[in-house]
């Protein structure tokens, strides 16, 4: 087994541990049942992006071919899940215990492990400006899943997503405004890609020379 796909299995079997822990706490601390606990948890942006990372690295661990640009775009999605958890959301939390070490791996540990990866193992020469447009799709189609879903259960897992509240109009300007930033963060990825591309491609001629 190669470095890279090392990597990647062990940063997998960390996303489905964490979420298998998640998972049982809510059956035993909550009482909860194991579709109860699983339907909870699905309503965050944060599992969804790491259940992709998971499933993604288990692939990369078997040997298959994924493409640079899709984990680029989970790549997009973890920074800015840690970014805003970091920033606006941490400090509202009190965790203790194994709720503490669920809580550091979905938004610190596995994010850091996961860029850490992209860094070293990801191609990125082929990355283009282009490329952002179908990153975007992934945070629009939970915006639509979690506003659906809040038809069914009541509860809406981001204020700026409550259609109840704000109305039509006030959620989808909240939505675009998702959008751009994500716009904005997959553009900086682009840039970097492509000039460690750039600087990876000087190096390997000068190394040939």
């Amino acid at each position: 087994m190669t470095i890279q796909r090392a990597a990647a299995f062990f940063i997998a079997l960390g996303v489905f541990l964490t979420l298998a822990t998640r998972v049982w706490l809510r059956i035993v601390d909550d009482g909860e049942t194991f579709g109860e606990a699983v339907w909870a948890i699905y309503r965050f942006y944060t599992i969804w992006t790491n259940t992709l990372i998971g499933f993604v690295c288990v692939g990369v661990a078997f040997g298959r071919a994924i493409a640079p640009q899709r984990l680029s775009n989970l790549l997009l999605s973890i920074i800015i899940v840690a970014v805003v958890y970091h920033a606006l959301l941490a400090h509202l939390n009190d965790f203790t215990g194994l709720d503490w070490v669920i809580d550091a791996m979905l938004h610190t540990v596995i994010p850091t492990a996961f860029v850490v990866f992209w860094l070293i193992f990801v191609p990125k020469d082929t990355h283009r400006y282009t490329d952002i447009l179908p990153w975007l799709g992934l945070p629009l189609v939970y915006c639509l899943y979690a506003m659906a879903r809040a038809q069914v259960d009541g509860v809406y897992p981001y204020f700026f997503l409550n259609l109840a509240d704000l109305g039509a109009i006030r959620t989808g300007v909240n939505i675009v405004g998702l959008l751009i930033a994500f716009a904005v963060i997959g553009a900086l990825i682009v840039l970097v890609a492509r000039r460690l591309g750039r600087f990876s491609e000087r190096t390997s001629e000068q190394t040939l020379s």
